[in-house]
């Protein structure tokens, strides 16, 4: 009788941890939030400056957000990640000689 508990429980013991296994890695993550941006202009002698600003309302669950401003016939950029909501994030000063708008970017934290 013992040896039967001993084996029946060592079958079981590693099905219930694979079957752990495979579904601890197939967990999705949302990503995601409600989220604006739009273009500030700053005139200078020269071409004009422009920077992105964001902000996000709200974020999923493990979701971060950055600005971004893209430049038409030049490298995009962006600023800094964030989780806070209600408050504007912003890239730097750039020249876009070709023009350019706003917008941001969501990632998985």
């Amino acid at each position: 009788m013992k040896a039967y508990t001993f084996v029946t429980t060592a079958v079981a013991v590693p099905f219930v941890m694979t079957m752990t296994t495979v579904a601890t890695a197939t967990a999705a993550y949302a990503v995601g939030g409600d989220c604006h941006a739009n273009r500030q202009h700053q005139a200078v002698t020269g071409y004009d400056n422009y920077r992105a600003r964001a902000a996000c309302d709200s974020l999923d669950g493990d979701s971060m957000a950055r600005p971004k401003l893209i430049r038409d016939g030049g490298p995009d950029y962006t600023g800094p990640y964030f989780t806070t909501l209600d408050k504007y994030y912003y890239t730097s000063w750039y020249t876009c000689y070709a023009g350019c708008s706003a917008s941001y970017e969501i990632a998985h934290v």
